[in-house]
């Protein structure tokens, strides 16, 4: 039953915020209570009020009340905790599901303070104690209750514009920080980088009276010096103290000079900051006094730190840019070069069976040393590409006692090394000529930390990662792992230089000595092989490099096909290449094992021997790069001539050709020069094989 009525019959206003009055304000009231009595003293308490005119809606049930709620518009609404369809405190959370934005006043008998806590902690606006309830406590209830959640939406609604505005300024910092990203990573537009270098330094105001040496500076100048108000007297001779050595006299004589000529100081200097050194500029004019001699110099000094890094870091990165341009021609010549070099290694046991042991071991280590040449190649050739490598599986203990015999050769006498491995350690699947740059970067670190001797020592063990050794080494993956250990009893590091040894172009060397980047290359090659790396050291003990990398203890390497098994059957294979070396090294080769050979030094040539020999050709071997007519153009008019015959391209080039160009040419493999001969015959038989 629902029963609407007016308290009192005046309509006046009034403004409920500042309770100022300016008539008489109309308030709707829903008074949800089960006694007609209660409800009937409510409504006399709210009559002949002068202020405010209430307009009373009164419901029994709460069904009935968030019925009304959802078609009317109240004010307030007063709250009986003892209905017959709802008791309690769920009373009032669901009038509030409902109404959320209205003030609820709670009227109950019971008198107790831990019930109306909770209801005022439940959204309630005030709790009225029935037989407590006068006149004035109702109507000042009302109005406090109606005054509080108009301020609480007031506040909430200017919360929710604030959030509104900072989703906004957030998203556009979030913009203007991905394309700053771009702009560094891209290289471009430097004289922009540096400007907003600029921009992001903090900046400190100073004046200076010349005719007192009275300096005065802002709270942010001394933090730019790293100093306290009482460090720093305000004299001139103090603030050059400050400065570098390498600094300080150059200022001095530009600061006097500038005096001199009534000109403002302009320059950049060095100063010794507590936290390291700081490079800072300053700008300044120069104001005369009454009698036109300078008096005073304002002006600002800002941080230019990273400035200075961002140009030494763009220097590092031309320097690189110009090394991997080096490399790209370099591996090239390299390339050519090995290739024959490599063939006649292998060729000469075959033509030469009864070799003495001494020229065995002779051939054995030209052969090693030219295998050597081939992965330094390959590292050269990753470098300049940026690739990541081809994975193989591959002997961790191999490949250290390589390391050692290499590394051994560039230590003084005065450090010992020292290989461990376990015997029944797993192979691991990963690039070995980027694993080799990885432990050799460890090596040369640990000879450089050991300037007076000592012990460089390289261990390989077994690990298998479960869920105890994961929580103490996070980032790593379960299962098994080779752990291989880089000790050294050098210098040791700080623990503030080891939170910074895997930035890019940190470095503890001189600028003449190291670029920063080694062990940024070490963490990157090792996280792309899923791996981890872990560091332990102590100023004037040593440290320790820990390089875990996933295993595969069920793998075994590939042993190699016997030559023999890899001869051909007087097949005619068709050379194409500019350099007479590789044709004879390759022809050579061929013939060794089984084929026939037909040579051809440019592309002319070459369709001409197969229109000849079309019938007979079963295999074309053709280098990219050459004078007249490139491989690229000959390849399809070899094609036209002959369809079917397999097409290999040999190239000793970097650069000229992604995988993308030479797949759209009708070719059947690349080869990559160098290559040995057990890798030409290996495809050669499955050309043939396959046609």
């Amino acid at each position: 039953m629902a029963q609407d009525s007016f308290a009192s019959q005046p309509r006046n206003f009034l403004d409920l915020a500042s309770g100022t009055v300016i008539g008489k304000a109309s308030i709707r009231v829903l008074l949800i209570e089960d006694s007609a009595a209660d409800a009937r003293l409510i409504e006399e308490f709210l009559k002949g009020t002068p202020i405010y005119q209430f307009h009373l809606t009164h419901v029994e049930r709460l069904k009935e009340a968030l019925q009304r709620l959802e078609t009317t518009c109240y004010e307030v609404v007063l709250l009986d905790l003892t209905l017959p369809d709802s008791t309690g405190l769920i009373s009032l959370e669901q009038l509030l599901r409902v109404a959320p934005s209205i003030p609820v006043l709670v009227l109950t008998n019971t008198d107790s303070p831990e019930l109306a806590i909770e209801a005022v902690r439940q959204g309630a606006q005030d709790y009225l104690i029935k037989r407590q309830i006068n006149h004035e406590v109702l109507v000042r209830s009302l109005r406090y209750a109606i005054e509080r959640k108009q301020q609480a939406e007031a506040l909430r609604h200017m919360n929710e514009a604030l959030e509104s505005r900072v989703q906004i300024r957030t998203q556009e910092l979030q913009l203007a920080n991905q394309q700053l990203r771009e702009e560094i990573i891209r290289r471009q537009a430097v004289q922009e980088r540096l400007q907003l270098a600029k921009k992001a330094g903090r900046i400190g105001i100073f004046e200076w009276d010349i005719l007192t040496d009275y300096m005065a500076w802002s709270d942010e100048l001394e933090t730019l010096y790293g100093v306290s108000k009482q460090d720093f007297d305000g004299r001139c001779d103090s603030w050059l103290n400050m400065l570098c050595d390498e600094s300080g006299p150059r200022v001095k004589e530009e600061l006097w000079q500038a005096v001199t000529l009534g000109q403002g100081l302009d320059t950049e200097f060095k100063i010794s900051h507590p936290n390291g050194a700081r490079w800072l500029v300053v700008k300044s004019s120069v104001f005369n006094g009454d009698d036109g001699k300078p008096a005073r110099m304002l002006g600002i000094h800002m941080d230019i730190t990273d400035k200075k890094q961002l140009e030494e870091q763009f220097l590092q990165a031309q320097r690189l840019e110009s090394l991997g341009a080096l490399a790209s021609g370099i591996a090239h010549d390299l390339n050519n070069i090995l290739t024959p070099i490599l063939g006649v290694g292998h060729l000469l046991p075959v033509m030469l069976p009864e070799m003495s042991e001494q020229v065995a071991q002779m051939i054995e280590t030209f052969n090693c040393s030219a295998q050597r040449g081939t992965k330094l190649v390959q590292q050269i050739v990753a470098f300049a590409r940026h690739s990541a490598g081809f994975h193989q599986t591959l002997s961790i203990s191999e490949l250290l006692s390589e390391i050692k015999k290499i590394t051994a050769q560039t230590l003084s006498p005065s450090i010992e090394i020292k290989l461990t491995t376990s015997s029944d350690l797993w192979l691991v699947e990963g690039d070995d000529t980027r694993l080799h740059q990885v432990f050799m970067n460890l090596c040369v670190n640990a000879r450089d930390a050991m300037t007076e001797g000592g012990l460089l020592r390289l261990e390989a063990r077994n690990l298998l990662v479960d869920e105890l050794h994961q929580q103490m080494h996070p980032g790593i993956s379960l299962g098994p792992h080779v752990v291989i250990t880089v000790t050294d009893t050098g210098i040791g590091m700080s623990p503030e230089t080891l939170q910074k040894i895997f930035d890019p172009f940190f470095t503890t060397k001189p600028p003449s000595q190291g670029t920063g980047l080694g062990l940024a290359a070490v963490m990157g090659i090792v996280k792309s092989h899923g791996g981890l790396v872990e560091v332990q050291s102590t100023v004037g003990q040593g440290s320790r490099f820990s390089v875990y990398l996933p295993a595969k203890p069920d793998a075994t390497k590939m042993q190699a096909t016997p030559l023999g098994m890899l001869s051909g059957q007087q097949e005619l294979i068709l050379v194409v290449d500019d350099e007479p070396a590789i044709c004879k090294v390759i022809q050579m080769s061929l013939e060794t094992y089984g084929y026939r050979v037909l040579i051809a030094q440019d592309a002319m040539e070459a369709i001409a021997l197969l229109a000849e020999h079309r019938s007979e050709i079963a295999c074309i071997l053709i280098d990219i790069m050459m004078p007249n007519v490139a491989g690229t153009k000959a390849i399809p008019m070899l094609r036209r001539l002959s369809p079917e015959v397999p097409i290999v391209t040999m190239t000793g080039s970097i650069t000229p050709f992604t995988k993308e160009d030479l797949s759209e040419l009708p070719l059947h493999r690349n080869l990559a020069k160098p290559f040995t001969t057990r890798y030409l015959l290996a495809l050669l038989q499955e050309l043939l094989h396959l046609q």
